[in-house]
């Protein structure tokens, strides 16, 4: 993909079922495991990846590294954040309030 390619990452959502077969049938690959992330080059699917198992179909008729590797960090940084602890959560763990004595 050269860099005059425009790209983009979506949810893929259940009216996506289609466009997840057809790349997967491209790719010679299983069908992804859902919930799942699509990428667009110049607005046309081009590669997908599965938020459960990480498993990647790609157009092989299309240059998709760049693309394929934004869909991989992508997938980590939703993983992560399904983990995270909430902000608040955290804040009251760190700050400790205790009793000003002598006053």
């Amino acid at each position: 993909m050269s860099s005059s390619s425009a790209y983009g990452v979506q949810r893929a959502g259940a009216a996506d079922d289609p466009t997840l077969a057809w790349l997967s049938a491209l790719a010679g690959r299983a069908p992804l495991a859902r919930p799942a992330l699509i990428g667009h080059v110049d607005g046309m699917p081009a590669a997908a990846i599965s938020l459960v198992d990480g498993q990647v179909v790609a157009d092989p008729f299309r240059p998709t590294a760049e693309l394929v590797a934004q869909l991989r960090l992508r997938r980590s940084g939703w993983r992560s954040a399904g983990d995270a602890t909430p902000l608040a959560t955290r804040l009251r763990t760190a700050i400790t309030f205790r009793p000003v004595r002598g006053r």
